[in-house]
């Protein structure tokens, strides 16, 4: 059996059950999905169906690029509780073994290195009170994500509806 080097965005379809042949290209981008299908039979074999998938995967990825590091790194999820991306708070004790064992708060500031590697630091809420460690988080978070590449608002990004942080 002969293994293909995958084509970024690109697919093969052959199922024989419907008769479809073809190349299946999908890309999103900003919640938005492009998505085509190109016909061996309409156009007129393997390679020249691959060949139109491949500009048209080019177009959409030329018209739509994809998300820069410090955009990617900015976005809001749905299990943030801080308010603040990259922002949490942490209880070190709730990984001790110890049934009562003294809980550790901090708040953490995470992103991740341009060569891929995580960083975390974290900041004691006995140390530096509550606020004083959550704005040390912040300030620590926002710092690494001016140095990323890309041209997005280097301020964290807060959502407008403050949680509860505990």
């Amino acid at each position: 059996m002969k293994k293909t080097t995958p084509i970024y965005g690109v697919t093969r379809v052959d199922n024989e059950t419907s008769r479809t042949h073809g190349w299946l290209v999908t890309i999103q981008r900003r919640g938005i999905i492009f998505r085509r299908q190109f016909s061996d039979g309409v156009l007129g074999g393997k390679s020249k169906s691959l060949a139109a998938a491949k500009v048209y995967r080019d177009a959409i990825v030329a018209k739509h690029p994809p998300l820069s590091k410090r955009e990617h790194a900015e976005i809001v999820k749905k299990n943030n509780k801080s308010g603040v991306v990259g922002v949490c708070r942490y209880c070190a004790s709730e990984t001790s073994q110890k049934p009562n064992s003294e809980k550790r708060w901090f708040w953490v500031a995470s992103w991740v290195l341009p060569d891929g590697r995580a960083k975390r630091v974290k900041f004691s809420v006995k140390k530096y009170g509550e606020e004083g460690a959550f704005k040390m988080a912040v300030k620590a978070r926002r710092g690494a994500v001016r140095l990323m590449a890309g041209n997005f608002d280097p301020g964290a990004t807060r959502r407008k509806k403050r949680m509860s942080r505990i």
